[in-house]
């Protein structure tokens, strides 16, 4: 009898095969901290502000990144980031000022406003209400200009039926710096005063590590959903902010190239940094004390960009 020794090629073969895919992940050029690399196209939305508006606002609470900036006194307006596929209802939306719009371009986004500028920017897609109306509704139950809403998903199907490329990969300074979980920070409430009509507060919750957002006083809120309004990180910018010179209806000169002071809130913390934007086409980047990119807490994030002589308290 001839016995005959069989090899058994199955473990070898299972190893093998394990070795080559671990090989292969290891030399494969991608960024793996990049969670946004060939992501559906960001949406800036425009979002009212006044009094009148705040109690319509809708959307703010799925926003990845939301500016506060001054417009015609007492006002400010919002722009609202949307980095997720989420589908979301957003409005009241309003106009664009340049300054607004130079800030989108460092997201390469879809633009949702209603007129207030013409924007000439190849890096923006620009879903102007008074040429693209298909996109936007108005609520009949609300009066006046303070109507108009859209959904992320109606401006994303209008982008791809205009022949826009709907994905990219977004290199953004703001995306990849939200690397730290900093927590148990003593600074619980942060106040920024724009004038005698208008003030905005955050308060710290350190068991959320979250701060909730007030006006005047009062809970910012969702007006669908009743959800309070908060983020992880706040930003406080100073810029020079003037008056235009001759323009009747008190329009601003909002300078946010060059560079100037932070005060920047995470986790209870508080962090002094230097902002810097160079030019129209460089991103905005915020600096520690040593002089590199300050990292940011995962998570949502406000900046609130104010003139040089706005009062903050934090304590």
């Amino acid at each position: 009898m001839i016995l005959r020794k069989t090899l058994n090629l199955k473990p070898i073969f299972n190893r093998t095969i394990f070795i080559v895919v671990i090989i292969f992940f290891y030399l494969l050029p991608i960024n793996i901290g990049n969670a946004y690399s060939s992501q559906s196209l960001p949406i800036a939305v425009m979002i009212g502000n006044s009094p009148q508006e705040i109690i319509h606002q809708t959307g703010l609470a799925n926003a990845d990144v939301v500016y506060e900036i001054n417009v015609e006194y007492p006002f400010t307006r919002l722009m609202a980031i949307f980095l997720n596929n989420d589908s979301t209802i957003v409005g009241p939306i309003r106009s664009s000022r340049y300054y607004f719009s130079r800030l989108a371009a460092e997201w390469c986004p879809i633009f949702a406003h209603c007129g207030g500028q013409s924007i000439k920017n190849e890096k923006i897609i620009d879903l102007d209400q008074i040429h693209y109306s298909s996109p936007y509704w108005r609520d009949k139950n609300i009066g006046g200009w303070i109507n108009l809403f859209s959904n992320t998903d109606n401006l994303r199907e209008k982008c791809r039926k205009l022949g826009f490329q709907t994905k990219l990969d977004l290199e953004n300074y703001l995306i990849n710096s939200r690397t730290l979980n900093l927590s148990r920070g003593n600074i619980s409430k942060i106040s920024i005063k724009y004038n005698h009509k208008y003030s905005v507060s955050y308060i710290y919750e350190p068991n959320r590590n979250t701060y909730l957002r007030y006006v005047n006083d009062i809970p910012h809120q969702d007006s669908k959903s009743l959800e309070h309004l908060s983020t992880s990180n706040i930003i406080i910018q100073y810029v020079p902010v003037e008056k235009i010179s001759g323009d009747k209806e008190g329009r601003l000169e909002v300078n946010i190239i060059g560079e100037g002071i932070a005060k920047i809130f995470f986790g209870g913390h508080y962090f002094i940094s230097k902002w810097v934007k160079k030019s129209k086409e460089q991103p905005t980047m915020y600096y520690d004390s040593q002089g590199n990119p300050l990292k940011l807490n995962k998570g949502k994030i406000w900046i609130q960009i104010v003139p040089t002589e706005t009062n903050v308290w934090f304590k």
